[in-house]
This record gives C-alpha cells, sequence and structure tokens, in this order.
C-alpha cells in the first residue's frame, strides 16, 4: 500500500513540474517574441532576470539562436514530465511490467539524449559566444543531461528485460 501512495505523490508532482515547465517554456516564448517585436527592452530581463541585452547589442542572430536554444531545452523538460505522466497513467500495479511502459521508458530515453545533446551543442556555443564577447556563458546543464540519460537508459533497459522475463513466464504457464 506504502508503494501506491508514494507513486500517487510522484504522479502529482509530475504534474506540478510538468505544469511548471510548461509556463516556463510559454512565458521565454512570449518574452522572446516580445524582445524581438515590440520592445527591445524586453531583453535586459527575457525570464526571472535573465538579461542578454549584450549578446543582443553584438548581434540580433546570435540572440535568436541562444534564446531559441534556451526555449527548446525548456520545451523538451517539459515533454520529457508529460512522457512520464504517460508512464504513471498506463502502470498498472498488477502487472507493471508492460509492453507500452517500457515503449514510454525507452522514448524518455531517446529525449532525455536528444536534449542533453542540444544542451551539450548549447554549452559550446554558448562558450564559443563568450571567446566573441562579453557574453556571460548560460548554464544549461548538459552534464546532469547525460547522467540523467545514462540513468533512464539502464532502467528501460532493465524494464525491457523484466517485460521479456514476464512474456516468457505467462508462455510457460
Amino acid at each position: 500500500m506504502k508503494t501506491k501512495q508514494i507513486l500517487s505523490i510522484m504522479h502529482i508532482v509530475a504534474w506540478i513540474l510538468f505544469i511548471g515547465l510548461c509556463i516556463k517554456a510559454g512565458a521565454l516564448i512570449i518574452s522572446f517574441f516580445v524582445s524581438l517585436f515590440v520592445n527591445e527592452y524586453a531583453v535586459q530581463n527575457i525570464y526571472l532576470g535573465l538579461d542578454f541585452s549584450r549578446l543582443y547589442n553584438f548581434s540580433q542572430l546570435h540572440y535568436i539562436i541562444t534564446v531559441s536554444l534556451i526555449i527548446l531545452i525548456a520545451s523538451l523538460k517539459a515533454y520529457l514530465f508529460y512522457l512520464l505522466i504517460n508512464v504513471f497513467r498506463k502502470v498498472d500495479f498488477n502487472s507493471p511490467f508492460t509492453e507500452p511502459v517500457a515503449q514510454l521508458l525507452s522514448k524518455i530515453n531517446k529525449v532525455v539524449l536528444y536534449t542533453a545533446l542540444i544542451a551539450l551543442l548549447a554549452s559550446g556555443y554558448s562558450a564559443w559566444l563568450h571567446q566573441q564577447t562579453f557574453f556571460y556563458p548560460y548554464n544549461w546543464g548538459a552534464q546532469s543531461l547525460l547522467f540523467m540519460a545514462g540513468v533512464v537508459f539502464i532502467v528501460a533497459l532493465l524494464f525491457k528485460r523484466a517485460v521479456e522475463i514476464q512474456s516468457e513466464n505467462e508462455l510457460t504457464i
């Protein structure tokens, strides 16, 4: 009974994080478009104190690329929690090792890996921009995303193997 309660709480937490990340991505998108088309002074506080005014003054193209990468990563993180919510919806506590859940975990692994690779590329781009300008390099969180991709990969493989074992046991009975 305790496991079900913990998983129910985790499901609620996943919903809260999903909603928060959607709000963050939406706020970034709106702030980005406001800074480009309505008021360029919005560049000084694009989201929660992010000041990209130096970068904007250096090159509007580099500003667009940098903020687009931030929006992309924020959106992918929100999508990850959407997939996690779907895992909680599809898991059956009587028979948790099913093919749809294993496929969702595999999809989560791919999205985390793609997000980590994009964050690595963005980190390299940010370091290059730092050398070209006085732009402060943004923390993309690539290392933690790569670690998370490794952990999710292991869990997905274990889950896939558990599905195989469970199906073999059902065939022998």
